[in-house]
């Protein structure tokens, strides 16, 4: 059987790597006693696989992993059973069994939803960042440096951009909600998002990022983009 899950990751945890993050839950599906379903060959490991990779100081309220069991367990036996093995900062939130034929996550993902935090180096008003966040919808292109396996190039992440929505801004700090594509050949970054925001309010800083959730298609129990 193949269970399909969604776990969080919060702030304790956000500078964990994805491969420290896939160590972790493989211990605490060993600790939770599951009966793991394992690759053939010299070095079996756990049939787990993720929608995608997290990068490293993000949070997320959902991300989402199929794992392959060897035996019969609920999802309510699943999460309550993973969830007491986590570290604090990562637990389980949903879980169901995945039908015959269910395709892999990571060929239905479409879509990923952040909530991008900027902490500025000067104060910015709502209004400015109503405007910046508007010119960014309106442009054909936004171009920021962008690292590839070549190096450091310019790209436009305009297409990569599906919708995006001023929050708030307060003193120091402006809150933006952005939906980006995200699918196997890549997408969106909540980090070239945040440069191209900086860019256009004229100020420097930092930034957090949040994935509120993970888009899919070809799935009615899956979140879907719209």
């Amino acid at each position: 059987m193949k269970i399909i899950a969604a776990f969080e990751k919060t702030k304790e945890i956000s500078y964990t790597s994805h491969l420290d993050v896939q160590r972790t839950l493989q211990r605490a599906f060993r600790r939770a006693n599951l009966p793991l379903a394992f690759s053939k060959g010299f070095n079996p490991h756990p049939k787990l696989s993720f929608a995608t990779a997290l990068a490293t100081g993000y949070t997320s309220a959902g991300e989402w992993i199929e794992v392959e069991l060897d035996g019969e367990v609920t999802p309510e036996q699943f999460i309550e059973r993973v969830n007491m093995a986590l570290p604090n900062g990562m637990r389980f939130v949903s879980a169901f069994v995945a039908d015959d034929g269910f395709m892999t996550l990571s060929k239905m993902l479409v879509a990923a939803k952040y909530v991008v935090t900027l902490y500025t180096d000067a104060p910015v008003t709502t209004e400015a960042l109503r405007a910046a966040v508007d010119a960014i919808m309106r442009s054909d292109e936004v171009i920021v440096e962008k690292k590839t396996k070549s190096g450091v190039k310019p790209a436009n992440i305009r297409p990569e951009i599906l919708e995006a929505e001023a929050i708030s801004a307060s003193d120091s700090t402006a809150t933006v909600a952005v939906v980006g594509t995200l699918n196997a050949a890549g997408g969106l970054r909540a980090e070239t998002f945040a440069r191209a925001l900086f860019e256009r309010l004229s100020v420097n800083g930092r930034f957090t990022a949040h994935r509120t959730a993970l888009c899919f298609e070809g799935s009615k129990r899956l979140p879907r983009l719209r």
